[in-house]
């Protein structure tokens, strides 16, 4: 059996780690973020990144899920760097279209990642839009679409780590 770790760094990470911890707890959970958000998660701050590596050196998979665009796509592109040898799953998650400045540093931060190697998904944010009413806007429906895009995120990650086991 393959000894699998799941890291969720910053924001997003964190929020598809929450719904994952819900359906299945079966694997090494790590959370990188400003603070310990996540009490079944071993917890590291951004700064503590090369420890991480070191940790995580003995796995033979490490899934990685992040939203880019902000500190959490920067840790996750050095967290990447760090950990050569090691079978990489990547579940990203790109800002919506109108966050530019996000979006800017998303592609970039793809750019760093992506090779013949890149295995895992790219998910945008921009398909939730779809699912609201844009004649009237509501922030309130938003938080509940990208709740249910966690969790639909967080079920494909837990189905593939079945796989891979």
């Amino acid at each position: 059996m393959a000894k699998i770790a799941v890291v969720s760094i910053g924001g997003a990470g964190t929020s598809i780690m929450r719904e994952m911890l819900k359906l299945n707890s079966e694997y090494d959970a790590y959370n990188v973020n400003e603070r310990k958000t996540l009490k079944n998660a071993n917890y590291f701050g951004y700064e503590e990144i090369e420890l991480l590596a070191q940790e995580l050196s003995d796995y033979d998979c490490i899934v990685l899920t992040a939203g880019l665009g902000s500190r959490g796509g920067e840790t996750l592109t050095d967290l990447y760097g760090m950990l050569e040898g090691v079978k990489k799953l990547c579940f990203l998650v790109t800002p919506f279209y109108f966050e530019i400045e996000r979006l800017m540093r998303s592609r970039m931060q793809l750019g760093k990642i992506m090779s013949e190697g890149f295995e895992g998904a790219v998910l945008s944010l921009n398909a939730l839009l779809r699912e609201m009413d844009e004649s009237e806007p509501n922030k309130g429906r938003l938080e509940k679409l990208i709740r249910k895009f966690d969790r639909e995120v967080a079920g494909l990650i837990v189905e593939m780590m079945r796989e891979v086991k």
